[in-house]
């Protein structure tokens, strides 16, 4: 991929519900940031899970003792 490539932007248009809506601004808050970057990383943590998924590997989520808490599936 040439850089001309990597620096072209597609925009495109959604459709959320009110409820989702608010969702994404708050986590936009709670990182700090706006509504494109939680779409860009919520893409790119869907990526890692898919991969993860087609590896035959889980997702869970550990507690700071490395404890295993709970398992992300649906993916």
């Amino acid at each position: 991929m040439t850089t001309q490539e990597k620096n072209q932007r597609i925009q495109i248009n959604l459709d959320f519900s009110p409820e989702l809506y608010e969702t994404l601004n708050n986590l936009a808050q709670h990182i700090n940031g706006d509504n494109a970057e939680v779409l860009l990383k919520a893409l790119a943590l869907m990526e890692v899970a898919v991969e993860a998924k087609q590896k035959g590997k889980h997702i869970w989520l550990a507690d700071d003792n490395q404890n295993l808490e709970t398992e992300i599936i649906g993916i």
